[in-house]
């Protein structure tokens, strides 16, 4: 007997928003969101360093997700990362 589950439909990307549009929709800087984030993180959050993961140049640890989530007031989990961080390779000394 076949299960109901074999006819499944094929998973797909949900649809997501970039991170700069969270924040335009938010309506708040970068400097509010550096402030409200760096309150949760045990370092402060700078703008350089925001303003990289939203472009893209940087990755943004799971500490930072959680920290943009409060500053966003998103639930816990919504930010999520589809990228492989690559590894390093070892520098000879």
């Amino acid at each position: 007997m076949a299960s109901k589950y074999d006819t499944q439909r094929e998973r797909r990307t949900p649809p997501h928003i970039s991170l700069p549009d969270i924040r335009y929709i938010s309506g708040k800087t970068l400097d509010e969101v550096c402030a409200a984030a760096s309150e949760v993180l045990d370092r402060p959050l700078t703008r350089g360093a925001l303003s990289a993961i939203e472009n893209g140049l940087r990755g943004a640890s799971p500490q930072v997700l959680a920290a943009l989530e409060v500053a966003y007031g998103l639930r816990p989990g919504s930010l999520v990362t589809d990228y492989v961080p690559r590894s390093r390779e070892a520098v000879p000394a």
